[in-house]
């Protein structure tokens, strides 16, 4: 009877050949990953030098802002090397109020921690058992004195507020060192649609540096905690480092505690002085419908 061909070459040639493939395509995936991330980075880095060149800060012309929206940018980092520097007494404080009260509770980060929906939503995480760690600048973007009242309310149900900026990658980085937080609650970011065209700097300060540092120093921590942020950055530090990030939208909150700037303290302080409030209309004439969101509900 004839031999029967010998297979056993073309199965190991087959093999290898997969194996290539997989190793191929691993590295394609690899290569796309970082040329994704550092194309995200360098159109960000684009976009600082931008409005650093073509739009000069505003304290050149101070006409421009009313004074009570003028953020006053003081040394920042020796504010929170203050705070970082705190000491054993710091420490204890800051373990104290991220500790969790309830089995299997949170340990939580809220950036933002004494603005509007940063403070509500901290008492709610604190009430329900969770550890709570408040971070802020509290800048002049309205009236600190709003921000102070809301640290002190927090203060009575044992939430801690440390003050610093999210740009000061060493307070960054000692709070997560001194704390393993589960989650980040990413609320800080300069707000005000006008603001943002008279001051685009500052945008790009709080609103794109700050949050890329903030990914930095989570990603690096061990466990790596869970940020509640967006959008096309929070994406890519999600495709690449394995962070887990959910973006949140709600659409102009309002209730008690609420931000001095909003359309509708204006609207109730027109109403009680007896003045007519103005109803705009599109460019053909048709009404204008705006969506409004509860504090309890965000």
């Amino acid at each position: 009877m004839p031999t029967p061909p010998d297979t056993s070459k073309t199965l190991k040639l087959d093999r290898y050949n997969n194996y290539l493939r997989k190793i191929h395509s691993t590295k394609l995936i690899t290569a796309s990953s970082k040329l994704l991330f550092r194309a995200t980075l360098l159109i960000a880095l684009i976009l600082i030098l931008f409005f650093t060149i073509n739009y000069p800060p505003l304290s050149d012309t101070p006409h421009h802002v009313p004074p009570h929206h003028r953020l006053h940018h003081h040394s920042l980092l020796s504010t929170s090397l203050f705070s970082a520097g705190g000491g054993a007494a710091w420490e204890k404080q800051v373990r104290l109020s991220s500790t969790p009260r309830r089995t299997n509770g949170f340990s939580v980060l809220v950036t933002g921690a004494a603005g509007f929906v940063g403070s509500h939503c901290s008492l709610a995480l604190k009430k329900r058992g969770d550890g709570v760690l408040g971070l802020d600048n509290f800048n002049n973007y309205y009236d600190p004195s709003l921000k102070r009242a809301r640290q002190n309310l927090l203060s009575k149900h044992q939430v801690f507020i440390v003050e610093g900026d999210l740009n000061d990658g060493p307070l960054l980085t000692k709070l997560f060192d001194v704390v393993p937080f589960t989650h980040v609650l990413h609320l800080a970011a300069q707000a005000g649609v006008r603001y943002a065209m008279q001051n685009p700097q500052s945008y790009i300060s709080s609103n794109v540096a700050g949050f890329v540092n903030l990914l930095e120093v989570a990603k690096a921590a061990n466990p790596q905690p869970s940020i509640k942020a967006g959008e096309e950055i929070a994406h890519t530090y999600n495709h690449i480092y394995g962070l887990s990030l959910t973006g949140l939208r709600f659409f102009t909150v309002y209730g008690p505690w609420g931000r001095p700037d909003m359309a509708y303290f204006f609207f109730t302080k027109d109403i009680l002085q007896g003045k007519s409030i103005d109803i705009y209309k599109t460019h053909d004439q048709k009404e204008v419908a705006r969506d409004f969101t509860y504090i309890d509900d965000v």
